[in-house]
């Protein structure tokens, strides 16, 4: 337990409106002291292109690991039954357990080694299973040996084991934890405020280890019979139906649940929950929920049954063909993050619950698009398997593309969809223009090894080459691979080969690949190599011809790979304007090649249309203002997608200099008369880099002018405050984005009626009744409108907080709290974390909610980042915070801060922050916010900090 600090309480409270909101805060949570362009990189001339043309190099995606990792061949499971008894509903944090293990000896040993993790075993039985009858023959008690670094138990056996069935019986304990692996715990408030305790599981990758003795590798499927003995008032749930329920002969007041057996699948799959809370049902399809937020189910419960329907109909493999029914399950204080059991899927309570009363657009979603993600899996990674994480890229990757074609199947007026090339696509090439970068495919070992293959690459980048694919394939073409890829791998594991097999089958004599090419091929260029390629178009204008390279981006190095992809491309111009026609036109198959074109010299041309490849593109200066001028004159006469791809394609090439910043300044200007959300999300992704830049320095004021510039005129076509009927979501989004904007920039419009509304909210005049804020305006009226507050708005925003139980609607609430302005208000949001900590208070952060306080505040603008400031400036402050988030959390937020630092003011500010914390965090950690912060005015000096200023002078007006 923390204990308050007298010396720190004082100094959190040290001016007289602090004392004054510090005490309201208290009265709300409780009181806690009575209780204790080319321009760099041209292109060769023609000679070079062809000698280029002709090297072709290949990159293994190999690298050396320790192979004692993985499991000796000499035995695999067949079957495991598993007993495991808990006393969750005391909040016991320790279980019992017997786990027998049905396996085949496949070369005579005495040695049967599989995987453990922090399991207590009591005893251990070896019997043998007759060849006749199946009888089970007591042979031995063997010894074992645990490696607590390879999660190997080997168990000795007293003779050499021919060839044969064998069952392994094991008997032991193990523990609950209240973080993601294993057998977890969760915590919530019932609906007479008591506590009450869950238990869940999450057992990917490598985590089932510690709840039963297991072969925890992805290709080694079993099936499972599970009982769990569990408090009768308490519910137990998993993978299959319960088979039945018996009374535990040794306590009657004690169930024993049976479930039925499950088909084929890996140990990390296997999953369970023994809980109180209720079932919502649509036939085979149920939502499982703590009983006081049943209504906030009723959205996933209707929307996963269609997604989960249309999946199947979709792949031709219906999911109740191989699962009797799906249940998902909603996890009190578990993040935002899921897990695609099969049969069993688990959420983070945000990622399946919404209530559009409260929850915003974006809430909706995310809880859309996690639900098709994990039903995704069911399929592409449940029924079909990686072999080895080596391929997890088969799992993650579907699940990826899928969570938004998923959701057009079954959404299609929420335009999910239209997200992929922002979200996904551009996402994924900016932690892949690394050099470090790993490729798809890529082998692990260790649990750390394979923890971090769970990344962007295999997500983000696998989804991204996999819709590649399935454009250049044809949508037919493609469904058909993967319905006999699914059928002919179901229950069982996959590696790439097999897909590529299927998916070359689908399109065999159907002219769509190169001559001689094939599918393995084609994808192996793309999976086997890091990072991906710019394609750079070079237009000869006096004859219609156009030079292909490519090369690999990098933001930052331009040093020659050698390696080629194989790029397909497809391209449209102005007066041939098929955006809509994603037929590929040709393949780069070698470094550079020429392209004879029908393109009128002046004319502009766009490749990749709507960004179905992945690759960016660099095209000659001409073009470049010919795609501008164009985008003036009529941004429509280019698709939506592609005007997103130029603007974010222009901006990273001249981040790696390999185009001139001012070309993409201007590209951006007619981003007036702009009304699509795509290309604004792109083009804020620049003006926030760029905003961080100028900020505080003799530029941010041109800069504003030219925001001003580009957002004025969908400004005026927006409602900062209402939302009207028939919204569409990429309306909101955009809403959301350009009104944050006017805003931020200082629009008096905007500030004002962010300003009424939430007065209007929280403090109505006198005969006037209380307007609620519609959740979807509310991130920008609330933060905006408490950037003008008074102690009694923030105390009223908080007290909404303490009285919610829905936890995305609390995440939105941190975020505006964060927002203050009010230096007074910001220490005490402070203060809370502390408070929380108490043994007795009445007002309890969840288990992320603290970190997200600092993250709202330092980036709620640089008024609360300074009140942040203030209170890390303090060394008792910094130890009592240190104590409750740890130093990952505070770490993170002074990096933060060092990273928005500009200006001699306020480095000498971040200077005292840091000498208040020597002796507190590491001198490294102080050392590398030091050097982030005195590095970021040496921009000014670059190529692309002179450019952008000289870009800027225009606007300085007077």
């Amino acid at each position: 337990m923390v204990k308050w600090h007298p010396t720190g309480y004082r100094r959190w409270i040290s001016s007289p409106t602090g004392s004054v909101l510090l005490l309201v805060l208290l009265a709300l949570v409780g009181d806690y002291s009575s209780r204790g362009v080319f321009a760099a990189s041209p292109l060769p001339d023609q000679s070079d292109v062809l000698y280029h043309a002709a090297s072709v190099s290949s990159i293994a995606a190999t690298r050396d690991v320790d192979s004692t990792y993985f499991l000796p061949n000499t035995t695999v499971p067949t079957h495991y039954s598993i007993s495991l008894r808990t006393d969750i509903h005391n909040d016991v944090r320790t279980f019992s357990a017997i786990t027998r293990i049905y396996l085949t000896v496949l070369a005579p040993t005495d040695l049967i080694v599989m995987h453990v993790q922090e399991l207590n075993i009591a005893s251990v039985a070896l019997y043998r299973i007759a060849s006749t009858g199946g009888n089970e023959i007591w042979i031995d008690s063997p010894t074992y040996m645990i490696d607590i670094v390879r999660e190997h138990v080997t168990f000795r056996t007293a003779g050499m084991l021919p060839l044969g069935n064998y069952a392994l019986e094991v008997a032991y304990t193990g523990s609950m934890r209240n973080y993601q692996s294993g057998y977890l715990v969760s915590r919530y408030r019932n609906e007479a405020n008591e506590w009450r305790s869950v238990g869940t599981t999450h057992f990917q990758a490598t985590l089932a280890r510690r709840v039963f003795p297991c072969y925890d590798e992805p290709a080694l499927k079993a099936t499972f019979d599970l009982k769990i003995t569990h408090h009768r008032t308490y519910t137990a749930i998993a993978n299959m139906p319960l088979a039945g329920t018996d009374i535990d002969p040794n306590d009657r007041e004690y169930l024993v649940s049976r479930f039925e057996r499950t088909p084929l699948m890996s140990t990390y799959l296997l999953a369970f929950a023994v809980t109180d809370f209720k079932t919502l049902r649509n036939g085979q399809h149920e939502i499982v929920v703590r009983s006081n937020a049943q209504d906030d189910a009723m959205y996933a419960l209707t929307v996963g049954s269609t997604i989960l329907e249309r999946l199947g109909s979709y792949l031709e493999l219906s999911y109740y063909d191989y699962m009797p029914k799906m249940t998902s399950i909603a996890v009190p204080d578990r993040g935002t993050g899921a897990m695609e059991n099969w049969g069993l899927v688990t959420y983070g309570e945000p990622s399946l619950l919404y209530n559009p009363a409260v929850n915003t657009y974006r809430n909706r979603k995310r809880v859309t698009t996690v639900i098709a993600h994990e039903y995704a899996h069911q399929w592409f990674g449940d029924l079909v398997s990686p072999r080895s994480w080596d391929f997890i890229w088969l799992s993650e990757g579907f699940a990826t593309l899928y969570e938004y074609l998923a959701t057009r199947l079954a959404e299609p007026g929420d335009e999910y969809w239209e997200l992929f090339s922002v979200e996904v696509v551009q996402r994924a090439f900016l932690q892949d223009a690394n050099e470090q970068i790993r490729p798809i495919n890529w082998q692990a070992a260790t649990q750390a090894e394979v923890s971090s293959l769970f990344d962007i690459i295999a997500y983000q980048k696998a989804g991204s080459v996999l819709n590649m694919f399935r454009n250049v394939l044809g949508e037919s073409e493609w469904r058909q691979g993967l319905t006999q890829y699914l059928t002919d791998r179901g229950y069982d594991a996959a590696t790439e080969e097999n897909l590529a097999l299927h998916l070359q089958r689908a399109v065999e004599g159907k002219d769509i690949l190169p001559p001689t090419a094939n599918v393995r091929d084609l994808l192996a260029s793309w999976t086997d190599a890091p990072g991906f390629p710019v394609l750079n178009v070079y237009r000869l204008y006096r004859d219609g011809m156009m030079i292909l390279s490519q090369e690999r981006f990098l933001e930052q190095s331009v040093l020659p790979t050698g390696h080629v992809w194989h790029i397909p491309f497809n391209y449209a111009y102005e007066s041939s304007a098929t955006f809509y026609d994603l037929t590929t036109a040709g393949w780069l198959s070698s470094q550079a090649a020429k392209l004879e074109t029908p393109v009128p010299d002046d004319e502009w041309v766009v490749f990749n249309k709507q960004q179905t490849g992945y690759y960016r593109v660099n095209y000659d200066r001409r073009n470049w203002d010919l795609l501008a001028q164009a985008l003036m004159a009529n941004r429509n006469a280019i698709h939506r997608a592609n005007r997103a791809q130029l603007i974010d394609d222009a901006f990273n090439l001249a981040r790696a200099d390999l185009l001139d910043m001012a070309v993409v300044l201007r590209l951006m200007r007619y981003l007036r008369a702009e009304r699509d959300y795509a290309p604004w999300y792109a083009a804020d992704k620049v003006l926030t880099y760029l905003y961080d830049k100028v900020r505080a320095t003799e530029h941010e004021h041109a800069f504003l002018v030219y925001v001003d510039e580009l957002i004025e005129e969908v400004y005026a076509t927006l409602s900062v405050d209402t939302v009207g009927q028939g919204e569409s979501t990429l309306y909101k989004y955009l809403r959301q984005l350009i009104t944050g904007w006017a805003c931020r920039i200082g629009y008096k419009d905007c500030l004002e009626r962010s300003r009424a509304a939430l007065r209007k909210e929280l403090l109505p005049g006198q005969g006037e009744s209380s307007v609620a804020v519609h959740p979807d305006v509310r991130a920008v009226v609330y933060c905006y409108g408490l950037q003008q507050d008074s102690a009694e708005e923030f105390q009223l925003i908080f007290q909404r907080l303490i009285a919610s139980r829905n936890q995305a609607e609390r995440t939105d609430l941190i975020d505006a709290l964060g927002c203050a302005r009010n230096a007074d208000s910001i220490t005490s949001l402070l203060a809370t974390i502390v408070f929380s900590a108490a043994p007795d208070t009445t007002f309890v952060y969840l288990s992320e909610e603290r970190n997200r306080v600092f993250q709202a505040i330092y980036s709620g603008g640089r008024a609360p980042t300074l009140a942040l400031m203030n209170v890390l400036s303090d060394s008792v402050s910094v130890q009592q915070l240190l104590a409750i988030v740890g130093e990952g959390t505070i770490t993170n937020a002074v990096m933060n801060i060092a990273q928005r630092t500009n200006g001699a003011e306020e480095m000498a500010r971040l200077e005292m922050m840091l000498t208040a914390m020597n002796g507190i965090l590491p001198p490294g950690t102080l050392n590398n916010a030091r050097d982030t912060a005195a590095a970021r005015p040496q921009w000014f000096t670059t190529a692309e900090g002179l450019i952008v200023g000289e870009f800027l002078e225009q606007y300085n007006l007077p």
